[in-house]
């Protein structure tokens, strides 16, 4: 990860410190403000590339100083961290521009690794202007994929990843991949969830938190509908731009002859 110019925004002293020495040892220019007002003050005359933001802050809360920070510069990376995660609070927070949402506690290398995957998504190539391009959206992408190990998959197994799924059993059976620190915190998190009530959905990092009311019935689960549904009219799109493409391929090529004129 590149050195950046950061401002962790945190009324809470241990947390605070914690960020501030973890991101300096790394080689980080990083500042610190105890409240939002204060924050803002220091954005006024500094130019952050990262901002890490608590939700609930004295005075002005985190989604206040968030919404102001990205009106000003529409480039900063703004993540939201909160003892007290909510999906309504985190799609709010993603609507104002937030690039991500973490609920604590939280691993500060795994914090490192949104930072940084937050600046891949911004060099990926745009398509050509010449064919436009339908590109799939991954809706549930796989752990490997969201650590950033794998380029792009989509997870097939609901996040069962522990219960017959053969490219996790594949991926943890090489020594490289299965002791890589970028997919660790993905994997506790998988654990984390085993035994406990919680929608497994949340892996994708769309939801924060979310009960799960059918006891991993997903077949009969309206939000296990809904994300079905989607990934069915993403690969409906990515089954037609392939047949295009076949078609466009195989397209007869038809040579029309000069015709002659005859002399008079």
């Amino acid at each position: 990860m590149k050195k950046e110019n950061m401002l962790v925004v945190e009324d809470e002293d241990i947390m605070r410190e914690a960020l501030f020495d973890y991101f300096s040892s790394g080689g980080h220019k990083v500042d610190t403000a105890q409240d939002g007002e204060k924050a803002l003050e220091k954005f006024n005359f500094e130019d952050y590339d990262i901002m890490i933001i608590d939700l609930r802050l004295p005075g002005r809360d985190g989604l206040s100083v968030l919404e102001e920070v990205r009106a000003k510069n529409p480039k900063a990376k703004v993540i939201i961290i909160t003892a007290y995660p909510s999906f309504e609070s985190e799609m709010e927070a993603r609507r104002r521009g937030a690039v991500d949402y973490l609920s604590k506690p939280f691993e500060l290398d795994h914090l490192e690794t949104l930072i940084r995957q937050s600046y891949e998504v911004d060099v990926v190539p745009a398509p050509s202007i010449e064919e436009p391009v339908v590109e799939e959206e991954i809706v549930t992408p796989c752990i490997w994929m969201q650590a950033g190990i794998v380029k792009k998959r989509r997870c097939t197994r609901r996040y069962e990843c522990f219960r017959g799924c053969d490219f996790h059993e594949a991926m943890m059976k090489i020594e490289r991949f299965r002791n890589d620190p970028r997919i660790k915190p993905y994997i506790d998190k998988v654990y984390s969830l085993l035994g406990k009530n919680q929608c497994r959905y949340t892996m994708s990092g769309e939801l924060s938190f979310r009960s799960c009311a059918r006891l991993y019935n997903c077949a009969s689960c309206e939000l296990d509908l809904m994300v079905q549904h989607k990934i069915d009219q993403q690969l409906a799109i990515k089954a037609a731009s392939r047949k295009k493409k076949q078609t466009k391929s195989y397209a007869p090529v038809t040579i029309k002859n000069k015709s002659t004129r005859s002399d008079h």
